[in-house]
């Protein structure tokens, strides 16, 4: 069923979380126009019903580009690593000029790395947007704060999902650092319903987090889920029991958001995903 008013949306970034995103607004017979970079992956966001638009802001003239009228604009685009990381404020300052003689709702992914080393449960406003911090996505939210303040930032937790989950990586590994550190994760599908749920609201000058309510240890999730996939058990050294927890209910208060993935320990990714 199509969200109350919501008949059009432009996903800048069609990724893992973006392209998913898309296809559910596209069950809700919602129009979905999205961005990529490549001809060959426009083709098979067309595939999927998704209107492609070339668009790729490290190029000069991107600024120039005449993105369609939508009802709402979701922008879904990866910090990056290394010296491309350094470029992520710019480039949403660059995007947030572009978008700001709009008049859509404007909704973007940061992540709750924002909170960076923070000893204790962490808030919203615990990290406010900042333009000459040195962490990034402090940096890069204020950009768009500054130029779009109706702006809603979205601070994901870790992502996973049935082809994506962080025990792929640590199964077998020995001595990882802070066992006793709580995890902060969101599965894809609640970061999906919760971005839905901030456009059928058409909620305007928020910052939430999205993370799930369940905070078991590194140790303690990873050595359950490495034993349920039959992967090789990894190894943790303690510490961390005062790390950062996320919470994230201030979205379930506002809104009346539910997370569905909320049992860390009972959700498996597909064992393919192994192979």
């Amino acid at each position: 069923m199509k969200s109350a008013e919501l008949d059009s949306v432009l996903i800048i970034g069609c990724g893992w979380v973006g392209t998913k995103l898309a296809t559910t607004l596209i069950s809700q017979n919602i129009n979905v126009f999205g961005t990529t970079r490549s001809a060959e992956k426009a083709s098979s966001l067309r595939s999927l019903g998704i209107e492609p638009i070339i668009f790729d802001l490290e190029k000069e003239d991107a600024i120039q580009t005449d993105l369609p009228k939508v009802d709402a604009i979701v922008i879904s685009i990866s910090p990056g690593r290394g010296d491309q990381r350094s470029q992520y404020p710019k480039h949403i300052q660059k995007l947030s000029k572009l978008l700001a003689s709009t008049n859509q709702q404007v909704v973007m992914y940061s992540s709750t790395s924002a909170y960076k080393e923070k000893m204790r449960i962490v808030t919203e406003s615990d990290a406010l947007p900042d333009p000459e911090n040195e962490n990034v996505i402090l940096a890069a939210e204020s950009e768009l704060k500054t130029i779009i303040p109706d702006s809603v930032i979205l601070r994901l937790g870790g992502l996973f999902g049935s082809d994506r989950h962080p025990v792929k990586y640590l199964a077998g590994r020995d001595g990882i650092s802070s066992g006793d550190a709580p995890v902060n994760l969101v599965h894809r599908e609640d970061v999906i319903a919760a971005t839905i749920s901030v456009l059928s609201h058409k909620t305007q000058n928020e910052i939430f987090n999205v993370c799930s309510d369940h905070h078991p240890t590194k140790k303690e999730l990873y050595t359950n889920l490495s034993e349920k996939l039959g992967l090789e058990t990894p190894s943790f050294n303690s510490g961390g029991s005062d790390e950062k927890l996320v919470d994230g209910s201030r979205i379930k208060k506002e809104l009346g958001f539910e997370y569905k993935q909320n049992d860390l320990f009972s959700y498996t990714p597909d064992k393919s995903f192994f192979s």
